[in-house]
């Protein structure tokens, strides 16, 4: 990932809570990965595969602008992302236009309306069944949902709440996954601004490495993530 990547940086000061430096990283990753330019690294095309990354970073911005207590702007990232959503939606087919529906109802739960996003979980569940998508757990993979995952999975950190969890064995995984994320979501933010830190996404872990200390917690179990090594428990960087 490129020293260019602004959501990479982002994630890399973590470990500071520097909250106002991590919400313009996430924010100009949003930005840059709907251009098709985040990190210099891809091109500008018509298919927007990029879209669920940027509603994802727009959205992690959101939830650190919770964490700082600035409620107007995690409702504003919530509001911008929730416009992308749907204007995306307009021109969709009827997986990824019911996959917006879901992202319009994490965005209402950032926002904190939570009627509104009752209201859009309830469509995208409907979305998903009028689709009519045979392989449900293989949809997951499409990269506007892949980005949902991606979300949910990382907000859930410590816990480290996993594909399985959110999709069961698969074959109810669309509707499932609207369920999930209507239970959870609104957890996972509460539990993030109690404890007052986001955790970085979980990339390959290794426990017990004794090359590496922390240098902020001491521990020695570490995330390879963005081209760094984080701690595991803290998110200082470790090696970078």
């Amino acid at each position: 990932m490129s020293d260019r990547d602004h959501a990479a940086r982002a994630i890399r000061l973590l470990g500071t809570e520097r909250w106002p430096d991590i919400v313009d990283g996430y924010t100009l990753g949003a930005y840059g990965t709907m251009a098709g330019y985040e990190g210099f690294e891809r091109t500008l095309t018509d298919d927007r595969t990029s879209a669920g990354d940027g509603l994802r970073y727009l959205l992690l911005a959101g939830a650190a602008a919770r964490i700082a207590g600035d409620d107007t702007t995690a409702h504003n990232r919530a509001l911008q992302a929730r416009l992308v959503a749907t204007d995306y939606r307009r021109d969709a087919d009827p997986l990824a236009a019911a996959a917006c529906e879901e992202w319009i109802g994490h965005c209402q739960v950032i926002a904190g309306n939570d009627a509104k996003a009752s209201a859009a979980y309830d469509r995208a569940g409907n979305a998903y069944a009028e689709a009519g998508v045979v392989d449900p757990a293989g949809a997951t993979t499409e990269p506007l949902l892949q980005a949902g995952t991606d979300l949910l999975t990382q907000l859930s950190r410590p816990d480290d709440d996993a594909w399985d969890d959110i999709h069961g064995d698969g074959s109810d995984a669309l509707a499932r996954r609207v369920r999930f994320a209507r239970a959870r979501l609104p957890g996972y933010l509460d539990a993030r601004e109690q404890e007052g830190h986001l955790h970085a996404p979980r990339g390959s872990t290794e426990y017990g490495n004794d090359s590496y200390e922390c240098p902020d917690c001491g521990a020695n179990d570490i995330n390879h993530v963005v081209d760094a090594v984080l701690c595991l428990r803290c998110d200082a960087v470790i090696e970078s």
